[in-house]
């Protein structure tokens, strides 16, 4: 009797423990290879382009962001993209570069809310377009959600105006 009371309890306690919770697998890519492959997969060169009209002091800012990031220093970087956001909080072209940066510093979370900031302020079109769709895609990923293929295919493809045919 008391052998099957304590199988009885043994089989109990087995059946309410947990399994261990599941961590995300690790990234197939690292993040300097995500922007990579944000930055070149969002270039199509026989697409017709659309561009607003620049505002030289966030032009600026941007460009001292992109030299710092070529440099290496990526809280430079980021310090610029701040300071043009200071100026214009819903400039999608800063948005979507501060979001590349929240890439590389594997703040998955930020880069993906920015790129959809940026995205819902932006044209929805063009090369931005695309990297705010793959900037989300790697964001996702790296925090354990996967957008299905289909509907990055469709999204990447809605942002893509091609010129018409001529005759």
């Amino acid at each position: 009797m008391n052998k099957a009371a304590g199988l009885l309890l043994v089989i109990l306690l087995a059946a309410c423990s947990r399994p261990p919770p599941a961590t995300p697998p690790p990234l197939a890519l690292s993040p300097e290879q995500m922007l990579a492959k944000i930055r070149n997969q969002a270039e199509i060169e026989t697409e017709v382009a659309f561009q607003a009209m620049p505002d030289e002091a966030i032009n600026d800012l941007r460009a001292q962001a992109q030299q710092a990031e070529s440099a290496g220093d990526i809280a430079g970087a980021v310090a610029y993209l701040e300071a043009a956001l200071q100026l214009h909080a819903a400039d999608p072209e800063t948005l979507q570069q501060r979001a590349e940066l929240a890439i590389w510093q594997r703040s998955w979370p930020l880069a993906e809310r920015l790129a959809r900031q940026s995205y819902a302020a932006g044209a929805r079109l063009g090369s931005l377009c695309r990297r705010n769709w793959l900037t989300m895609h790697y964001a996702s990923l790296a925090q354990g959600r996967q957008m299905p293929e289909p509907q990055l295919a469709k999204s990447l493809a809605d942002c893509t105006v091609l010129p018409p045919a001529r005759l």
